[in-house]
């Protein structure tokens, strides 16, 4: 093997691991963006929820 081809397979292995650490890079923006969306749709339900109980209560407490 000559150095030219020895510097060629070194170089064709940078970019491999290059493209796969990109490749990784964009699957986790991906995963990321969705785990913020349901955060906000949890967070959004959870709210809804203690509206409902608070005023459930509220209105036991008049009825009382």
């Amino acid at each position: 093997m000559s150095l030219q081809e020895r510097k060629l397979k070194k170089y064709i292995i940078k970019q491999l691991r290059k493209d796969q650490k990109l490749k990784m890079y964009l699957i986790n923006i991906n995963w990321i963006r969705i785990r913020k969306q349901k955060e906000r749709r949890r967070r959004k339900t959870l709210i809804k929820l203690w509206k409902i109980e608070r005023l459930r209560e509220l209105n036991l407490l008049k009825a009382a």
